[in-house]
């Protein structure tokens, strides 16, 4: 008995003391890549091993960096919005309102310059479809709030009269915020609801993302400021009818609900999102929303980005052995460094 008790001490002593030195090994990796941004540049992290949740928060005040527990704190997500509006059509195909093959000439009273767009390829970047409009010009827009004054009237003008497909053979991968944000004005007039209460009705409000929405005006106690490239204060973007490629605000705590629900074994919106759709290169397929790469395992991983002008975001997930990682934070997406926020959250996956 005593040995027996003299053992499990030891592996349980042995198991406190790895958790200790993970876990001050990864506040020492947030606080090495924290020093590269301005100061009030915040750190929100989530790391989720099955229905663990870990949070690790950092602010750096000029040369000191502190934690902070800010898990419930908002940030926009900038571009991984569109893995919440493929989400939302993943719903509609399941519950038979939609099918992916459906044409986007059926969502429009106005006839289309282009009738060959299916659902699935405006979700899979293959539409052939620019990155943004013609008709917004970003030279003349206010580079604070560039989307804001695009209108809806603006875009059916670009889909009647100026839309011209880069691709119109054969579908080949092209990264597209415009189609993101056609694909959720396809949404609103397939239900006659709006984007945020389609958001709010499928993936917010039952997965409990009480600090998650497309008005910063709800979240306003709980919204980190947006830093310039210069690390100067910066409003959020208002996307308008683009919404759907990048005007989602959340949290890390809410984040891990919504990549959490990846990790069940059923049949449903989540799980046909992961569902590869396109092969652009032997490292490269795309899901719906998701682009999907594999870990040094050989694992299937789910991973998304987004930025906007006071911030950026990265999401991981391995729904098959249950691991995923979240990096929310204020640094602007025109910081030169902002790549590295990337690189911070492939090296957090690899720590775990």
């Amino acid at each position: 008995m005593k040995l027996y008790f003299l053992t499990t001490l030891v592996i349980m002593l042995g198991l406190s003391s790895y958790a200790q030195s993970l876990d001050e090994k990864i506040r020492q990796t947030l606080k090495n890549y924290l020093t590269e941004f301005p100061s009030q540049t915040q750190f929100s992290v989530a790391l989720i091993d099955h229905e663990d949740t870990y949070y690790y928060g950092q602010v750096k005040f000029s040369d000191t960096i502190n934690k902070l527990d800010n898990s419930a704190s908002v940030f926009q997500i900038g571009s991984v919005t569109k893995v919440f509006t493929s989400t939302l059509l993943a719903s509609l195909v399941v519950d038979k309102t939609l099918k992916l093959t459906d044409s986007l000439q059926q969502f429009f009273s106005f006839p289309l310059a282009n009738t060959s767009i299916t659902l699935e390829r405006l979700s899979n970047h293959t539409s052939g479809l620019p990155r943004l409009p013609s008709n917004l010009n970003l030279a003349l827009a206010d580079p604070k709030n560039p989307y804001l004054n695009y209108t809806e009237a603006d875009l059916e003008f670009y889909l009647t009269t100026e839309m011209e497909l880069q691709n119109t053979t054969e579908p080949s991968y092209q990264y597209s915020n415009l189609g993101a944000g056609i694909l959720a004005n396809v949404l609103e007039n397939a239900t006659d609801k709006t984007f945020d209460d389609l958001l709010s009705e499928k993936i917010f409000q039952p997965l409990g993302m009480k600090n998650s929405t497309l008005d910063s005006n709800l979240v306003e106690s709980n919204l980190v400021q947006g830093l310039d490239q210069d690390g100067n204060p910066t409003p959020v973007w208002d996307m308008g009818v683009l919404a759907g490629a990048g005007g989602v605000l959340s949290s890390t705590a809410d984040l891990s609900k919504f990549v959490k629900a990846h990790f069940e074994d059923t049949e449903t919106a989540f799980s046909l999102t992961t569902l590869p759709t396109f092969l652009v290169n032997a490292n490269l397929r795309i899901g719906l929303g998701w682009h999907i790469l594999q870990d040094k395992q050989g694992h299937d991983l789910y991973w998304h980005n987004g930025g906007t002008g006071g911030y950026s975001a990265s999401v991981f997930v391995i729904p098959e052995i249950q691991k995923a990682v979240i990096v929310l934070t204020n640094v602007s997406a025109f910081h030169p460094n902002a790549s590295r926020i990337d690189e911070l959250g492939f090296k957090l996956l690899s720590a775990f």
